[in-house]
Formats: C-alpha cells, structure tokens, sequence
C-alpha cells in the first residue's frame, strides 16, 4: 500500500511540473503571437483551467512535504508527545476543513455544469472540480499524518516494511 502511495505521490509531483511546463509554453505562445500582431485568447483560458488544478495539486504536496506554513515557536520546546498531541489536533482541524471543501466543492462543480469557457468550450465545471478532488488528496495526506501522530502518542513505530 505504501509503494502505491508512494507511487501515486511521484505521478502527482510529475503531473505539477507537466503542469507548470504547460503553463509557460502557453505563455510563451501568447506573447509571441502578440508579437507577430496573431493573439492567441484560448491560451489564457487554458492557462487559468491549468494554474487552478497546479494551485490545489501543489497544497496537497506542500501539504504531505511538511511545506504549509506552521508556527512551531512554541511547540519546538515540548517533548515529542506534546509536539505530536498539537499537531494532531490541528491535522484534526485541517481535516475538518478538507471535508467542507469537498462538500461545498462538489456543489460548485455542479452549479458550474452549464457554464462554459468562452473559447475553448470546456466546462468550468472541470476546473473548479481541482478544488474537491484535491480537498480529498489532501484528506488521504492528512489522515497519514494523523495516523503518524497517534503512534507517536502511543508510543508504537511507525515503520512498516
């Protein structure tokens, strides 16, 4: 299970940078096209539909990274089990927060069916589904380290292998 994780984590990391590569070709496109007096407009839809899916994809991996801002001033002086006791009561937290922006995500993607970018055609549906199929990637990430947290509290490994 871990190695499918694991796996699955590596797709997603090459998926950001396939992304991210996309998005500067397209604004590479759009500026030489002005240049040569041809705009390209599909360009900048497809690169808003692209950084929205880039934005939510990359807090699930600054997320599972350690890379979210976190205040650690006054946790650092705690023992490991104190330290563990926050941060799984604000991995709680978080996670409830995932879970609303599944739910309220999942009605903006249906609300958003008939609305359609202008050029490209495509369903604006398709781009803010980034925000709920995230939230739940994000849910797995956080569930780990929730899980992660509670071996330290109860004193077990945390090491498979």
């Amino acid at each position: 299970m871990k190695k499918m994780y694991r796996a699955f984590c590596s797709l997603e990391e090459l998926l950001c940078g396939g992304i991210l590569c996309g998005i500067v070709a397209l604004a590479f496109a759009t500026a030489v096209g002005r240049c040569i007096n041809r705009p390209l407009s599909w360009t900048v839809e497809v690169s808003q539909f692209l950084l929205a899916w880039l934005a939510f994809l990359g807090a699930d991996m600054a997320l599972r990274h350690g890379r979210v801002t976190g205040v650690d001033l006054l946790t650092r002086k705690l023992p490991q089990k104190g330290q563990a006791a926050v941060k799984l009561i604000t991995d709680l937290l978080i996670l409830a927060l995932l879970i609303a922006f599944v739910r309220f995500g999942y009605a903006l993607c249906v609300s958003n069916l008939k609305r359609s970018y202008q050029t490209v055609g495509i369903s604006y549906a398709w781009a803010t589904a980034a925000c709920p199929v995230s939230s739940l990637l994000m849910i797995v990430t956080i569930l780990m380290e929730c899980w992660q947290q509670l071996c330290i509290l109860l004193g077990k490994s945390t090491k498979e292998g």
